[in-house]
C-alpha cells in the first residue's frame, strides 16, 4: 500500500464515526493518490480470461517485453498479437521507455493474450496514477468474464439437443 496522507493515524480496518479510511481516500483528487510502486520499482497488475491468469509487473528500463522469461516475439509469433499487447503501452505513451514481465498460465495462447492486456493496463495505472483514466475510458482494464458453459445430461453439448422424429 501506498504510504499517504491518511495512512499514519487511521487503519483501514477502524471506522471514525461512519467514514472509514478507504472513504477518505477515494475522496481524494487523483492528483493526491500516489502510485503503488514495489521494491526495485516494480508496479503489478493482474487478470485473467477463460482459463488463464496473467500477472504483469512494469518498471522503467528500455522497452522490453518478457513473456514466461522469454522475448514476446519468440512467445507470441503473430503480428496481431504482438501489436495487441502493446496498445495500452502505446496509449500511455511508454512504449520504449519501460519494461515489461508476464508470468501467464493456463489455457491457450489467445486467452494468454486477452489475459495479458488488462494486467498490462493495470501495473500501468498502478505505475503512473495520470493514465488510469484513459485506460478505463479505452476499457484496456475490463476484464471479459465469459465461460465455457458446461455441458448438460440429456443432452449432446451445453444447449443442443437430440433431433425429434416422429416415427
Amino acid at each position: 500500500m501506498g504510504t499517504g496522507v491518511y495512512d499514519t493515524w487511521l487503519p483501514d480496518h477502524l471506522e471514525f464515526g461512519k467514514i472509514r479510511n478507504f472513504d477518505l481516500k477515494r475522496a481524494m483528487s487523483m492528483k493526491q493518490r500516489e502510485a503503488s510502486i514495489y521494491e526495485g520499482g516494480r508496479a503489478w497488475g493482474a487478470a485473467s480470461r477463460k482459463a488463464c491468469h496473467a500477472t504483469c509487473s512494469v518498471r522503467a528500463g528500455s522497452g522490453k517485453i518478457m513473456v514466461n522469461h522469454k522475448d514476446m516475439t519468440e512467445y507470441f509469433k503473430m503480428p496481431h498479437q504482438r501489436s495487441r499487447i502493446t496498445e495500452p503501452l502505446a496509449v500511455s505513451l511508454y512504449i520504449s521507455l519501460l519494461d515489461v514481465e508476464f508470468i501467464v498460465y493456463g489455457g491457450g495462447l489467445t486467452g494468454q493474450l486477452e489475459a495479458c492486456i488488462p494486467a498490462l493496463a493495470r501495473a500501468l495505472s498502478n505505475y503512473d496514477v495520470r493514465m488510469k483514466p484513459f485506460l478505463r475510458k479505452l476499457k484496456f482494464t475490463k476484464l471479459d468474464l465469459r465461460r465455457v458453459e458446461p455441458k448438460k445430461a440429456g443432452l449432446i453439448k451445453a444447449r443442443k439437443g437430440q433431433v425429434y422424429h416422429r416415427r
